[in-house]
């Protein structure tokens, strides 16, 4: 396909394509309402557990530097499908998994397929859209990332308190495979372009090495560790070194490198970057903390925190159409700063919530955020494509995915390190409000890159 094919066959893709993203969703929202049951039934701590999370996102890391290279090489519909293989087969070991340990190696078998299956989804839409309409087409992709949070926290409760929590993983498995027949069936072919670069090991190795290094740098300042010790300062220098590495190599030999500088040119291309890495650890650290906090400082069972968290999930969908429609006609800045507003909006009163705070004022502020939520993700991921050449589509992805799971990984780590080091000293619901205090000032600072997002009228 080419830029000139139809607006409706377009969408037909997307479509298609979406529904290969319904499984490894779901499973993610299941899981974070999952959190603490499954802490309980392993006996470990809040920052062990966020092992489960960090692990998966890990792992998806990793694994897109190789989604964007292979995206060219491979054709897409195959790619696609082995995902979703690979996902099946991490969902099968998660849901046998007794220990912390096995659980963590079939999370970060479902995140190395998530990273193959989440880029594709963008690169291969952007491919066949020409760059056209991409506010629009946004919206369509990012529908399951809208509808399953209605649906993901509810039916994860309903399973764990009906069944147990193995089954939020066992549940994925007639869902992937009623996706595998589907698009083996109806989903169109991408053949393989087989243009780009090949696989860079040095480049996949000095990229690995700073998205893993930094994670662990994260993670062990999460559980305890000071951030002056060894155990923190020594991965983050390593990646700080990757990270060097890395700019020098593309440097000297841009025709080999994975990712090309060349896309940091643009000033939208940045602040797109830069949103998604500080909207990840907001929008990522709060899906995290939001069931602990409804289950723990209110007292909520499992499928009753779900249940609140659908009126995140309903703010999302009210939007979801328009947000797309506005970032094509008037460009994203405007779209996203009212959308930091309204995130604000929708998490400040977090701060200040007790467990004795009225049912209905926590659902309303949770429809605002939902609202909010929406406006920071489909017009930065519209806008980072923006002026992107052909060519560089495969690597924006890339770099963006790699900078949105960083952030997301961070936030995670952040939010449970806040958690873990008050809870001694000022108590459960305390310690809440600090890191919902917290992921308000994360959200507060996308203002200044989201100043550089496009302002104007996006070619159609």
């Amino acid at each position: 396909m080419n830029s000139q094919t139809s607006t409706k066959k377009i969408i037909q893709v997307a479509l298609f394509l979406v529904i290969g993203a319904i499984a490894p969703l779901l499973d993610t929202t299941m899981t974070n309402v999952a959190l603490d049951t499954i802490m309980k039934s392993l006996n470990v701590s809040v920052n062990a557990i966020q092992w489960i999370t960090t692990s998966y996102v890990l792992a998806m890391g990793i694994a897109v530097p190789v989604a964007g290279w292979a995206s060219n090489w491979f054709n897409g519909k195959r790619l696609y499908l082995w995902a979703l293989v690979v996902f099946l087969l991490g969902s099968i070991v998660s849901s046998w998994a007794t220990t912390l340990p096995l659980l963590i190696v079939g999370r970060v078998i479902q995140g190395a397929a998530a990273g193959f299956i989440v880029p594709l989804i963008t690169t291969l839409i952007v491919q066949v859209a020409g760059g056209n309409g991409l506010g629009k087409l946004m919206a369509i992709v990012g529908m399951p990332a809208v509808l399953i949070p209605i649906l993901g926290p509810t039916v994860g409760g309903y399973l764990i308190q009906t069944l147990n929590w193995h089954w939020i993983f066992l549940i994925n498995i007639p869902l992937v495979l009623i996706s595998l027949v589907l698009l083996a069936w109806k989903m169109p072919s991408f053949p393989a372009v087989r243009r780009g670069k090949h696989l860079d090991i040095p480049s996949l190795v000095l990229l690995a090495g700073l998205f893993t290094s930094a994670i662990i740098g994260i993670t062990r300042f999460s559980t305890g560790d000071s951030f002056t010790s060894l155990k923190v300062l020594t991965p983050l220098l390593l990646a700080l070194a990757f990270l060097i590495g890395y700019v020098l190599y593309a440097t000297f030999l841009p025709q080999k490198a994975l990712v090309s500088l060349q896309l940091f040119k643009s000033p939208t291309f940045d602040a797109s970057a830069i949103i998604l890495m500080l909207s990840g650890i907001a929008v990522n650290g709060a899906m995290f903390l939001l069931p602990l906090y409804l289950q723990n400082s209110r007292g909520l069972s499992v499928v009753w925190s779900g249940t609140y968290l659908i009126a995140q999930g309903i703010g999302l969908l009210v939007v979801r159409g328009q947000i797309g429609k506005l970032t094509d006609s008037i460009g994203a800045r405007w779209v996203v700063l009212a959308a930091i507003a309204i995130a604000i909006v929708g998490t400040l009163p977090f701060v200040f919530f007790t467990a004795k705070t009225s049912t209905w004022l926590v659902l309303l502020t949770l429809f605002v955020r939902g609202i909010g939520q929406g406006g920071l993700t489909i017009p930065v991921m519209a806008d980072s494509y923006t002026g992107v050449p052909q060519a560089l589509v495969a690597e924006a992805t890339t770099a963006t995915r790699m900078l949105q799971n960083i952030g997301g990984a961070m936030g995670t780590a952040v939010l449970a390190t806040i958690i873990q080091h008050d809870l001694p000293k000022v108590g459960l619901t305390a310690a809440y409000q600090t890191a919902f205090l917290w992921s308000v000032g994360f959200i507060a600072v996308t203002a200044i890159p989201a100043w550089f997002l496009s302002h104007r009228k996006i070619a159609k």
